[in-house]
């Protein structure tokens, strides 16, 4: 008896199985950098902002102190660009200049054919080195 009923029980429950329907699943994405509706850029973005703990440090320089840097790098490139494109024709054999807080040494060796450029920062003593390759 609990055979039969255990048989009855099972294509009950598989006649019902038989009968369910189900839909599509859809996704769609929120942000509309991904294909979302583009009405909830505005809303994502607020959001964002309220959570971002980050604060940008901002101090103002002088137009002194902007332009310190910016002839720093067109003096050592008008000296890269004479040891590279005139072969140091213009450099004297070995020197040292002075740019703002940087030295810079040139040495030219005849034997190797190299003319090197030794960069160093006199605040924090980082060096930096440029070997061009000449021919006398």
């Amino acid at each position: 008896m609990v055979i039969k009923a255990s048989i009855a029980f099972l294509i009950f429950s598989f006649c019902l199985m038989v009968n369910a329907e189900s839909s599509d699943l859809m996704f769609q994405f929120t942000n509309p950098s991904f294909g979302g509706n583009p009405l909830n850029g505005n809303f994502l973005l607020q959001q964002a902002q309220m959570q971002n703990k980050f604060k940008e440090k901002t101090t103002e320089k002088s137009l002194l102190e902007q332009y310190a840097p910016m002839y720093q790098a067109q003096y050592l490139s008008a000296l890269l660009d004479e040891a590279y494109e005139n072969n140091g024709t213009n450099l004297p054999d070995s020197g040292e200049y002075i740019i703002g807080g940087l030295r810079v040494n040139v040495t030219k060796d005849a034997v190797n054919r190299v003319i090197t450029l030794l960069v160093t920062d006199a605040g924090t003593g980082q060096q930096t080195t440029f070997q061009i390759p000449y021919t006398p």
